[in-house]
């Protein structure tokens, strides 16, 4: 069961080139301790978080989390650098940090990554968790079928306001392919019912927020 840390910064005005070298910066800090997989990802439409950069790291288990935690802990690099993102001349805003679990839902589908993300942050109604993992699986069956990868469902702790939301998200080569499905939503029945049953009385799922982001090579 994959975790994935997620750390939300937002670069400051004129400082946007500089927010980004301080991820490249982080990521081969926490390669050395044994992080896989950081991205960097750039929020377009994606209201209140529209600007907004996400930094993810995946692990393969939460005791590999926790092994890279305590040894990076111990870097002396780390306190540097956590001295210039939390200073006042910080290229960047530190917004939330928190910690994702992937829930596991027996499928299997391509899960090579492309530059554009999109996610759904949602809260599962009470007694309907069960029903919350079906509905997770319809979509993706949905929206693989239309061409996206990556696709994954993961539930946040230690994130404040959003522990325990769900974040279902997958992957597309572009915004073109992305326009596709939000079509395949609108004129394919399946695609019509999956979001009848989101949008419905009877849904097991309350969204609570979404949006689009595109990769920013590291």
């Amino acid at each position: 069961m994959s975790v994935i840390q997620s750390t939300v910064t937002r670069p400051k005005p004129g400082r946007r080139h500089d927010a980004v070298a301080l991820g490249v910066e982080a990521a081969k800090l926490l390669e050395r301790h044994g992080a896989a997989n950081n991205r960097l990802l750039l929020g377009q439409p994606a209201g209140e978080a529209t600007g907004s950069h996400v930094f993810t790291t995946e692990f393969e288990n939460g005791e590999a989390w926790g092994v890279f935690t305590d040894s990076l802990f111990q870097d002396q690099e780390l306190q540097t650098l956590l001295d210039r993102v939390y200073g006042e001349d910080s290229p960047v805003i530190m917004e939330s940090m928190s910690i994702g679990d992937e829930i596991p839902l027996g499928r299997s589908g391509p899960s090579n990554h492309q530059p554009v993300v999109q996610a759904y942050i949602s809260r599962v109604v009470p007694g309907r968790f069960a029903q919350s993992l079906e509905l997770a699986s319809a979509v993706f069956d949905f929206v693989e079928a239309n061409g996206a990868t990556a696709c994954q469902l993961i539930q946040l702790n230690s994130a404040g306001m959003l522990t325990e939301c769900m974040v279902a998200s997958w992957e597309f080569a572009n915004m073109t392919a992305l326009g596709k499905l939000g079509d395949a939503f609108a004129t394919d029945p399946a695609g019509q019912r999956i979001a009848e049953m989101v949008n419905g009385a009877d849904s097991p799922i309350t969204t609570v927020t979404s949006g689009i982001y595109v990769e920013i090579p590291l």
